[in-house]
């Protein structure tokens, strides 16, 4: 696993609105992880993204933006949170952000529908968004 100081190693040597690649884990309970591997872009003001053309945006919502890494990394309650963009912010549900997707039970790979009669429909939906934040801690690959 990645820690935060190599996390932010890591991006502080990537130039802002690079595309990349992110690897990351979701605890879906019941001994049940999922794992995604993504295309993402990091570093971009969600103020300067086209769909906010001529939309007033306000401000975080919660946490606040670690210095020297705006529009990158987020600090809330001890918590640090990567800042993410949608290659397709203006239309993210046509998945073009994840790349692949694997359920893992107990060590061992296991199909989404193992994984969807194990933890339900509810806790497996999701959904898209032009901008994410992910957990420092649920990172497992970066770059």
């Amino acid at each position: 696993m990645l820690t935060n100081d190599r996390i932010i190693k890591i991006i502080k040597n990537i130039k802002k609105g690079t595309y990349l690649q992110l690897t990351k884990r979701k605890d879906l309970g019941s001994n049940i992880i999922k794992e995604s591997d993504m295309r993402i872009r990091i570093g971009v003001s969600y103020t300067n993204l086209k769909m906010n053309e001529g939309r007033e945006v306000k401000s975080l919502p919660w946490g606040h933006w670690m210095e020297g890494l705006e529009n990158l990394v987020l600090e809330h309650k001890g918590n640090y949170y990567l800042r993410i963009t949608s290659t397709n912010p203006e239309r993210p549900d046509e998945g073009d952000d994840v790349l692949a997707t694997r359920y893992i039970k107990g060590g061992k790979e296991i199909t989404k529908e193992e994984a969807l009669a194990i933890v339900g429909e509810k806790t497996m939906k999701g959904s898209a968004s032009p901008i994410y934040n992910i957990k420092f801690e649920n990172i497992v690959k970066i770059g």
